[in-house]
């Protein structure tokens, strides 16, 4: 019996390092993916009709997907004219409102083998990012024949973040925390494409900043089971074949012929159930249709995996009524990150919040930082943390990360002010170091929007498309994101004031 059990796994095993290695040798052609949603994309710029690529878009998912469109549709939203999805029929809230074969997806997975052409080094050295968008380059360059091509035509060829800005309009955000986010970005980029002529993938700059600018943002995540749905299918079926085989071909028994079918079951279980939520593994996935949802960061959701049918399933704990707009949430994402990789400002942003980068600068102004109290946090694994600055969260309280780096600060410090003090005090002073205040961006957003709507009407005659980017849709991000940001700070001083107070 204990052979009979072993044969079975050990078949069952090269069989699925056998299925393993075709699915990733095959990973530069269709990818299969998965996995709840944990934060996709979707880019508000430019803003434009239904194109032609749009309309090719729609037919090819008509033909390759059509459960895809029963309950939605592609359209354009007034009035900012943004590209998304409609509901056409009435959705209920935890419905599904999209279902799309996984097989017409990109994935990459935690692990997964470096596709054919591109050296080892370069896939294993690469972010999940880099490794889609690596897959993306690739189906770009099969041209107007490639599997994909009808979605990758649709996906958008210009992205409005902070990234292709000038420097000035970067520090007209008065934020120092994105402003450096922004500048690690780019020296990342470059440095990636330094790479990629030397690991085998030939393309531009700006090919690359294309293809990292469409993951970055609309791909999302999740859970990878370990293996894929074919292969699951495959091993299956040779278990199945292996229990039959074994009493007709007289090696053994019936019984054992179960028990080594049982044995297989349990490997495939243990490997694609257990090991995963061990060893958290991940998958990364840009998947077509899913990517056009827009974001609402208040509607829970959810971008399912189901094994069985290979597909995902879009749902959402909010109903969407025949006519309006389908939205999911792309995660826990504050304004930084939503304007950072998705070129938008979310109004009343639940997730949003404000990180103190100049905090122990400010501290230093306050109470002032010794070398030795530097030496004291360097050993003490803190000093770090505390350059990349404290957070306050949307509700205006320091997280309690920053709460412990603050005392264990003021410790350092001999205690001559405490964690509360060291706070207060350097949000006061970061609100002093801001070009302009909250009340007077408030002022000019509303300046700025009620010009707005003058040009729209034709009654603005002074404006010039020639004129400076504060006379266009970018100043008005700014702006939004600037009024976010110092309402954070602003919340924050005041919830200190009541806490010193008390």
């Amino acid at each position: 019996a204990l052979v009979a059990h072993l044969s079975v796994l050990l078949a069952t095993a090269a069989y699925s390092y056998a299925g393993g290695a075709l699915q990733r040798a095959l990973a530069g052609g269709p990818a299969l993916a998965g996995g709840p949603l944990a934060g996709r994309a979707h880019v508000a710029w430019p803003r434009m009709a239904l194109s032609e690529h749009d309309r090719r878009f729609v037919a090819w998912a008509a033909e390759k997907a059509p459960d895809a469109l029963a309950k939605v549709e592609l359209a354009v939203f007034e009035p900012l004219g943004l590209r998304g999805l409609r509901a056409t029929k009435y959705v209920k809230a935890k419905e599904e409102s999209i279902v799309w074969p996984a097989s017409l997806a990109l994935e990459v997975t935690t692990g997964m083998r470096a596709p054919a052409n591109v050296s080892k080094p370069l896939w294993a050295e690469s972010a999940w990012y880099t490794q889609l968008a690596i897959l993306l380059l690739r189906r770009s360059a099969e041209g107007p024949g490639g599997a994909l091509a009808p979605w990758v035509d649709a996906l958008p060829r210009e992205f409005d973040t902070p990234y292709g800005w000038s420097d000035d309009e970067v520090e007209a955000l008065h934020y120092p925390a994105l402003r450096e986010a922004v500048a690690r970005q780019r020296e990342e980029w470059a440095k990636i494409h330094s790479g990629m002529a030397v690991g085998g993938v030939d393309c531009t700059q700006a090919e690359l900043e294309w293809a990292l600018h469409c993951v970055r943002s609309r791909a999302f995540s999740g859970a990878y089971e370990g293996s894929t749905y074919q292969q699951r299918v495959g091993l299956f079926g040779f278990i199945v074949l292996l229990t039959v085989l074994y009493p007709l071909l007289s090696m053994g028994s019936w019984s054992q012929a179960l028990g080594g079918a049982v044995t297989g079951l349990i490997f495939i279980v243990a490997r694609d159930v257990i090991s995963p939520r061990v060893l958290e593994l991940k998958r990364y996935v840009l998947c077509p249709l899913v990517d056009m949802l827009n974001h609402d960061g208040t509607i829970p959701s959810d971008v399912e995996y189901r094994v069985f049918t290979n597909t995902y399933a879009v749902s959402a704990d909010a109903a969407v009524p025949a006519g309006e707009q389908v939205r999911i949430s792309y995660g826990p994402r504050s304004n930084d990150q939503l304007l950072q990789f998705h070129g938008f400002v979310e109004k009343g942003c639940v997730h949003d919040s404000y990180i103190l980068t100049r905090f122990l600068e400010h501290v230093d102004s306050i109470a002032g930082v010794s070398d030795s109290a530097l030496d004291t946090l360097e050993k003490e694994g803190l000093l770090q943390a505390l350059r990349r600055g404290i957070r306050v969260g949307n509700d205006g309280k320091c997280d309690e990360a920053s709460v412990l780096l603050a005392e264990r600060l003021s410790v350092a410090l001999g205690g001559s002010k405490k964690a509360l003090e060291l706070l207060l005090g350097a949000c006061r002073l970061e609100k002093q170091a801001l070009p302009t205040s909250y009340e007077e961006d408030k002022v000019q957003l509303k300046q700025f929007g009620s010009s707005s709507k003058r040009k729209a009407a034709g009654s603005d005659r002074g404006f010039s498309p020639a004129q400076s980017s504060e006379q266009g849709p970018r100043m008005q991000t700014i702006l939004e994101f600037r009024v976010s940001k110092k309402m954070l700070l602003e919340r924050a001083i005041l919830e200190l004031e009541a806490s010193s107070a008390a």
